[in-house]
């Protein structure tokens, strides 16, 4: 049993526009899920074949698991640091405000 988390191997099989295809061998059988393209990469995904390769295998984490529908949800970027966009960045205050702004305008 697959469980929501698990970091797992998965094998390409097909590249679509909205996403890829995989499948995954656990416990002596062939489970099948889907890397959605929002998966792929925090950043602006062009093409999913810039990141994988039908055929090739890929380290990927369990996102979801949906019994009813025997679907499994898959990311790759989550074990990709680097494909990730920071939660981390602040606006740093000048602590001037607009008073370069005014004397900009009154200058002119």
């Amino acid at each position: 049993m697959l469980n929501k988390g698990q970091k797992i191997n998965a094998k390409v099989t097909a590249i679509v526009n909205y996403g890829a295809f995989c499948e995954i061998e656990h416990e002596n059988e062939i489970i099948k899920g889907l890397i959605h393209i929002s998966e792929i990469s925090d950043f602006f995904v062009k093409s999913i074949s810039d990141f994988l390769t039908v055929g090739q295998e890929y380290e990927i984490e369990v996102i979801e698991i949906i019994d009813a529908k025997n679907q499994i949800k898959l990311s790759y970027k989550k074990l990709r640091p680097e494909l990730l966009k920071s939660t981390d960045v602040k606006i740093k205050e000048t602590g001037s405000g607009f008073d370069n702004l005014k004397s900009s305008i009154e200058s002119k």
